[in-house]
């Protein structure tokens, strides 16, 4: 669907409600802009495979969004996305949870530059970026932040446990975005598998599980 704001806003409210998802009307216009920019730099950039309006909004936004399912929302929250390419999940979650305070980590500076654009151009606020490889940034940072959630969507964390593990507060959580429950024998160093939320997306477009690893 080549959107029109009545069209896009319906699709993207059913589309959530129907992973029972309520979207704040702030986050609208801010979706609307993200897809613009996203086709307009993809053109340029390879960001994303898809670039059908109605796959994106489901297979992006609306998968992305999905992680507020369990992301507690009392205080304030430090999430790290790793291999943040486009900005799944954590921008759509930003839109959505704009209390999240999120550091958006992808190695690509071109990738960088499209996500410092997008929070510069749609004044995000508490959004960073960091343009480095997961094990240089961690070896790097001098400050000493730890994250309450890392998520993870379409990067490989396989031998990656500890390294997240050394991001994560006490108590912290991996949230995983996945096509299938990890299997057997599947470790992330000293975390554990907590539990795994499965669920489909909207218009047959994919089953999903989030799976939850803490320390």
């Amino acid at each position: 669907m080549e959107h029109d704001d009545i069209q896009f806003e319906e699709s993207l409210r059913k589309f959530a409600a129907e992973l029972g998802i309520p979207l704040p009307d702030s986050s609208i216009s801010l979706f609307q802009r993200y897809l613009d920019e996203l086709k307009k730099w993809n053109k340029a950039i390879n960001l994303t495979a898809i670039d059908d309006d109605r796959e994106i909004l489901i297979k992006h936004f609306v998968d992305s969004i999905a992680g507020t399912k369990l992301i507690d929302n009392v205080g304030e929250k430090f999430v790290l996305d790793v291999g943040a390419g486009a900005g799944f999940p954590a921008i759509p979650l930003k839109f959505v949870r704009p209390d999240l305070a999120i550091e958006l980590l992808e190695p690509s500076e071109k990738k960088g530059s499209f996500l410092r654009y997008m929070i510069g151009s749609l004044s995000l606020q508490q959004v960073t970026v960091a343009t480095a490889k997961l094990e240089d940034y961690v070896e790097r940072r001098n400050d000493g932040r730890l994250f309450d959630y890392i998520v993870v969507r379409a990067f490989k964390v396989d031998g990656l446990g500890l390294l997240l593990s050394k991001l994560l507060k006490p108590g912290g959580k991996v949230i995983l975005y996945r096509a299938e429950k990890v299997r057997p024998g599947f470790e992330l160093a000293s975390l554990a598998l907590m539990e795994e939320v499965e669920y489909e997306l909207p218009s047959g477009c994919g089953h999903r599980v989030l799976s939850v690893f803490s320390n």
